[in-house]
């Protein structure tokens, strides 16, 4: 009996051996398209995590950029203030010029009347000494009396007075 069972056993463990190969060839083949699978996403795993980097570190370069770019702005800002400061300051300073000009062009036009006004009271009194010394010249009492006569100092007094 004993070598009938063994007999019967290993055909009964080669029939089911035989009727396992196909499920066997079948999980097989399921393993091998689960590992290409498997193989295939740890792939797409790698090149993803790579893109991932890659778009990080370009970020991180944009963030480094905009913030070189904000600092960037807020100094032309800043420039740009002064600038509308100093202009500011210069179009004040410009009013000013131009008012302490037309003071100055106001005063220069009351001294060049009053030189004109002196000028010619000037003439009109020199023009009248002129007179005076004629008349005093021809005046005949001036000529017996000499150059000490008491009418010269009326003459005179009548000089300041015509002043």
């Amino acid at each position: 009996m004993s070598s009938n069972l063994q007999k019967e056993f290993p055909q009964s463990h080669n029939e089911d051996l035989d009727k396992d190969t196909p499920s066997q060839n079948c999980l097989e083949r399921n393993a091998e398209h689960i590992t290409d699978r498997l193989g295939m996403a740890q792939e797409e795993i790698q090149r993803l995590t790579h893109k991932l980097q890659m778009k990080e570190k370009e970020l991180s370069n944009l963030d480094s950029a905009l913030e070189k770019a904000q600092l960037e702005i807020g100094k032309l800002k800043e420039k740009d203030e002064q600038t509308v400061l100093v202009s500011l300051l210069d179009t004040i300073d410009l009013q000013k010029a131009k008012e302490h000009n037309q003071r100055l062009d106001q005063e220069i036009l009351a001294l060049r009347s009053r030189v004109r006004s002196l000028d010619s009271e000037k003439k009109f009194l020199g023009e009248m000494v002129e007179k005076l010394k004629a008349g005093m010249s021809e005046s005949p009492k001036n000529k017996q009396l000499g150059n000490h006569s008491p009418e010269k100092s009326v003459g005179a007094e009548q000089r300041v007075k015509v002043f």
